[in-house]
């Protein structure tokens, strides 16, 4: 599903409206109406106070009160400003609620206040309609004290399309706002809706369809989506009757330094779970022995060090042998190789020579990070898997730029360098050199714990080691190292979560996701649909 921000949303409105001939009044009763459906079965209570502002928020509030008194709430409605001030869609639907038996209180001053805070609490739900996606400025003065009389009303609050205080733009907080427990969206989830801290006041999310065609923001060439399980389950493939191992990718796991075996031993291990037919490590000879010891399924390569522990230029010419000689499909760099000065030079020179598809992790990231450019003068797929600082590094961004603008700044680093960027954090952006960006919205923090970046490189590698191009790689991987993750936790805990047991629940995860009831369950409603419905999982 296709993620908006708040001006892409008015063009998708505006081109729905003008091109499709699809009224703005239609599209508000179709709100509306989705609006009362989550009021009506996921809430509860019957006194409902509906507070609207001027704009068409409030006018798709009004539409709201109108639908509940139908379904036979007790309802009265607040406007923050004069009727006079009302126009358009807003306005007739003010024209409608005027001749019904809905009490309009016009509080539009702190002076009345004090009977807002009445009508408030003698309510059981607030429908917050003041203000809609194209906030771009603090509340203040008498729209701030609104906002916190309903924060600390101890009333269930649902946001119409997004809490009253938020901007629809980005995940920041602006400023006071509403801090809802349900949000009910329109046509797509916004950014505000998924990305942090604005998300955090979002409560629980519903999308509602008000007839916007999918082939609207299509055609407009709006590529930012969510990841959800449907999408995923395409992408693993069948296993074949007439097959064999290397049917099913051959990764080699170069990394490995003092005090760093477990890092690519973690990586090797989750390719062979998320379905590789064959994973070896490359590593420094004189660590081999703890790899042996290590690992049972996974085999070993050991490169001459010289004793030093690490790798460097001069191991050069036997890993580019090894890597040409041994029926390999896909390459993992980076897990455990320390920040060597020689290791990084021998990195840059392996990155310009290997003719492998390959996933760049953690000390490989590093290793470039004084010169990104090597990136362009590979022609295989590479797919890079920085957290934000490594991304910081390599990008030249502070973490704040980065945290403030992921898609952008992640984007720009892909299209730039012609390479697929999944960028960590709790909201993993994975960014595509066709221009295309997915957010994942599932995983816990839990798995804020050392080596799982380690497990999701593996897990990158052995999709890209079977043959699946390097978006549906990236995308797929982060999607199910995120499910295990929160299979693992839900039956461990997250504070016991370790990064071992994310490979132990890839099983589990991939087996969730080709389901066929978790692809094809039934939503509650054809036109209402939860973010958990949305992502299914």
């Amino acid at each position: 599903m296709r993620l908006l921000n708040s001006k892409e949303m008015a063009e998708v409105d505006r081109e729905t409206i003008e091109t499709l001939g699809i009224p703005g009044i239609v599209l508000m009763e179709n709100a509306s109406r989705g609006v009362a459906e989550v009021v009506y079965r996921y809430t509860e209570g019957s006194s409902v106070l509906v507070v609207c502002g001027k704009g068409n928020n409030g006018g798709d509030g009004l539409a709201v009160a109108r639908h509940l008194y139908n379904l036979g709430y007790d309802v009265e409605v607040v406007l923050t400003s004069s009727p006079e001030n009302l126009k358009g869609d807003a306005k007739l639907n003010y024209d409608v609620v005027s001749k019904l038996p809905i009490p309009v209180h016009v509080i539009d001053s702190d002076e009345k206040l004090v009977e807002f805070y009445s009508l408030v609490k003698e309510s059981s739900l607030i429908v917050d309609a003041l203000f809609g996606t194209g906030l771009s400025k603090p509340l203040t003065g008498f729209y701030k004290d609104v906002v916190d009389v309903i924060n600390n009303s101890n009333r269930t609050v649902v946001s119409v399309d997004i809490p009253s205080g938020l901007s629809g733009g980005t995940g920041e907080v602006i400023g006071p706002h509403i801090k809802a427990d349900i949000t009910v969206t329109f046509a797509f989830p916004k950014i505000v809706h998924v990305m942090p801290p604005a998300c955090y006041s979002v409560g629980e999310l519903f999308v509602v369809d008000i007839s916007i065609p999918e082939d609207v923001p299509f055609l407009m060439g709006l590529n930012r989506f969510l990841l959800t399980a449907d999408e995923v389950f395409f992408t693993f493939p069948e296993r074949e009757i007439m097959s064999h191992k290397y049917t099913y990718g051959h990764v080699a796991v170069i990394g490995g330094s003092v005090g760093k075996t477990g890092a690519p031993s973690m990586a090797a291990e989750a390719v062979l779970r998320t379905g590789g037919g064959l994973s070896t490590v490359v590593v420094p000879k004189s660590l081999n022995q703890i790899f042996e010891t290590k690992l049972t399924e996974v085999m070993s390569i050991p490169v001459n060090d010289d004793n030093k522990g690490y790798f460097g230029i001069e191991n050069l010419d036997s890993v580019l042998e090894i890597l040409e000689n041994g029926k390999f499909s896909a390459v993992v760099l980076g897990p455990g190789l320390g920040n060597n000065p020689e290791t990084y030079e021998f990195v840059r020179e392996l990155v310009k020579e290997c003719k492998l598809p390959m996933v760049i992790d953690a000390d490989g990231i590093n290793a470039l990070s004084e010169s990104p450019e090597v990136l362009k003068l590979k022609e295989q797929p590479i797919i890079l898997t920085p957290h934000i600082g490594e991304f910081s590094r390599i990008s030249k961004l502070t973490k704040d730029e980065i945290l403030k603008e992921p898609f952008r700044s992640s984007l720009d680093f892909s299209e730039k360098f012609n390479v697929t960027v999944v960028l960590k954090s709790g909201r993993t952006v994975v960014s595509t050199p066709n221009g295309k960006t997915f957010v994942n919205v599932i995983g816990n923090p839990g798995m804020a714990t050392a080596g799982t970046g380690d497990v999701l490189s593996g897990v990158v590698g052995a999709l890209l080691g079977m043959g699946i191009d390097e978006e549906d790689s990236a995308k797929f991987s982060v999607f199910l190292h995120s499910l295990a993750g929160d299979l693992a936790a839900g039956e461990l805990s997250q504070e016991s979560l370790k990064a071992w047991d994310l490979i132990d629940f890839l099983p589990k995860a991939i087996k969730r996701i080709k389901e066929a009831e978790t692809r094809f369950e039934k939503h509650t409603s054809p036109f209402v649909t939860s973010l958990r419905e949305i992502v299914g999982v």
